[in-house]
């Protein structure tokens, strides 16, 4: 039973038919919003993956060999070997340098001293 304006209270089959079409249209919705969003998603996916590899078995703490200041400077820009951000990572990041030999740790434009491809700091720049 409906009016002009939909179904009246009282009426399941009504009341449940809307639910599934708002529920559809709201899946197709956030389906497509989700799709929009993922322009370079599996790139990226696949850079953090490669960045997990490759970091997981270096050392990159060792910062005998700076100054002072350049130790200072890791620090005040938080800088950590190992990130959980799936969208920010060295290996990602513009200022990142990666060493020639992958094995080994790679070097960084802002922060002094070894660069884990996995680790993260406040200097965290997207790579165009």
């Amino acid at each position: 039973m409906t009016d002009n304006n939909g179904p009246l209270y009282g009426d399941a089959s009504m009341s449940a038919e809307c639910t599934r079409r708002v529920f559809l249209k709201a899946a197709a919705l956030a389906g497509a919003g989700t799709l929009a969003g993922c322009d370079g998603g599996a790139e990226t996916a696949a850079l953090r993956e490669k960045a997990k590899r490759l970091g997981a078995g270096l050392d990159c703490s060792d910062v005998s060999a700076l100054q002072p200041a350049e130790v200072s400077t890791r620090t005040d820009n938080e800088y950590r070997q190992h990130t959980e951000r799936v969208d920010q990572f060295c290996l990602g990041c513009l200022n990142f340098e990666p060493n020639p030999v992958e094995t080994a740790c790679g070097a960084c434009k802002t922060v002094r001293g070894p660069i884990n491809p996995d680790g993260w700091c406040k200097q965290w720049t997207k790579v165009k």
